[in-house]
């Protein structure tokens, strides 16, 4: 039923806690784990104004880069101990189009798992859910994961 599952990773519980259903659906389905960490390029935007503004944009996608990077290990550690076959991606881009449309259509993903809420709470506020987005717009089905005090 699914052979291609996409978990979008910020490193939040939420997140991690979407990769162990996914990985419970991967086991049923024999299905591959396409593991996400998107560098947001407009965030970095929004906090790098000023005169030096390319060294501090540079700064700031060199440490999502790296933080990304350690989401995307532990996640693949995590999926391997399971016997789950896994492909890691991180891309640079807008969070919400990329998880919604860009990602599952490159990949041809039969469905998103994603974690109720993330770790920007501040960006939820102001722009919205991430999660509310993709359930909205994606063509392939989602699932989404709440934390236990969400339900």
């Amino acid at each position: 039923m699914y052979s291609k599952i996409l978990v979008p990773l910020d490193g939040s519980d939420n997140a991690y806690r979407a990769l162990d259903h996914a990985i419970d659906l991967a086991k049923v389905f024999h299905s591959e784990l396409y593991l996400l960490h998107i560098i947001d390029t407009g965030r970095a935007n929004s906090y790098s104004g000023g005169m030096a503004a390319g060294l501090v944009y540079k700064e700031l996608l060199e440490n999502d880069e790296q933080r990304g990077q350690a989401i995307l290990d532990k996640a693949v550690a995590i999926a391997e101990k399971e016997d789950v076959p896994v492909t890691r991606l991180q891309v640079k881009g807008a969070t919400k189009p990329l998880i919604a449309k860009d990602i599952p259509e490159k990949y041809a993903i039969d469905l998103i798992a994603m974690g109720k809420s993330g770790t920007d709470a501040l960006s939820r506020i102001l722009l919205g859910s991430t999660t509310a987005y993709v359930v909205r717009n994606a063509d392939t089905n989602v699932t989404v994961v709440s934390m236990p005090d969400e339900d």
